[in-house]
């Protein structure tokens, strides 16, 4: 036995004894109680910062956007669900990047609902609404493509055969890597925040936007993760087709990490065209099976 396939089935081991089902139910519990407190907690917060003008007399904070809170560590749970969905299969990890991709742009509606004025007279042709409805627009769209893509998964699945020990090792193996890797980032990018979060308090300026600091470099590290898995399937299933729908979703990585670097709604396009990729790719290889086995 060699020493990669001694780490890999020790890596294994640590994933099977600790991601369990009662583990991910504990941690589950854990962050809900984690988010309705720190949803409280930025309530009070904003009534303290409008009503106390010592704290911060820049602006008037709105407290719906208190809301964007709970949901980020919402979304947290989602992305340690893509971590630990890694070993089941490359297209159910690829979907749950869809589905997370999707609830960032479902939070961002939290986010710009809050600088809504809603004491004064709205119109169709303010920047805040015109936000709204990439928002919204933008969000339905996503939803409605990751339901196809899980529809099509679930029409054909077509990974790699579950049953080579050899391949669950090393897939375990990366998604415990994974794991250690998000959590070094999660600590960091929320220490990075906290450090540009302070000036803005103290000089009545904007506070930083929470996904320059954690998604960025997350999708970052997922489009290796996802080149990873690729060489991995490579070894097991060398065949055309299954190294396309295995590129294809490098792709749509890629495109997403490039999303978040984007103006609204440039963004919310480049998601789309990644979501209706991977779709087409899908689509056509299923459509070739269809035709081999009538």
């Amino acid at each position: 036995m060699t020493i990669t396939e001694t780490g890999a089935r020790y890596l294994s081991g640590i994933f099977t004894n600790y991601v369990t089902k009662r583990n991910v139910r504990a941690f589950e519990v854990l962050v809900i109680r984690v988010a309705v407190l720190f949803f409280i907690g930025h309530l009070a917060l904003i009534f303290f910062l409008n009503n106390i003008p010592a704290l911060y007399s820049g602006k008037y904070f709105n407290y719906l956007k208190a809301i964007y809170t709970p949901f980020s560590f919402i979304l947290v749970y989602e992305v340690f669900l893509l971590v630990i969905i890694l070993p089941e299969s490359m297209t159910e990890f690829i979907g749950k990047q869809f589905e997370i991709i999707t609830l960032i742009t479902l939070r961002s509606f939290f986010h710009d609902v809050a600088d809504v004025h809603m004491h004064t007279i709205l119109r169709l042709s303010d920047p805040a609404i015109i936000a709204l409805g990439y928002d919204l627009i933008a969000s339905l769209s996503m939803f409605a493509l990751t339901v196809t893509f899980h529809r099509l998964h679930s029409r054909h699945r077509s990974d790699v055969n579950h049953t080579l020990e050899q391949l669950i090792n090393l897939k375990k193996s990366v998604s415990v890597c994974l794991l250690i890797l998000l959590a070094l980032s999660s600590l960091y990018n929320l220490q990075s925040w906290v450090f540009h979060a302070i000036p803005a308090l103290v000089n009545h300026t904007e506070f930083p936007n929470p996904n320059s600091f954690f998604y960025t470099d997350f999708f970052a590290v997922m489009i290796f993760a996802d080149v990873l898995l690729l060489i991995i399937s490579f070894l097991y299933d060398s065949s055309f087709y299954t190294v396309t729908r295995n590129a294809s979703f490098i792709i749509s990585t890629v495109l997403l990490r490039l999303s978040l670097s984007m103006e609204r709604p440039m963004n919310h396009l480049v998601i789309i065209v990644a979501f209706v990729f991977s779709i087409a790719v899908m689509t056509t290889l299923q459509f070739r099976h269809k035709v081999h086995t009538e």
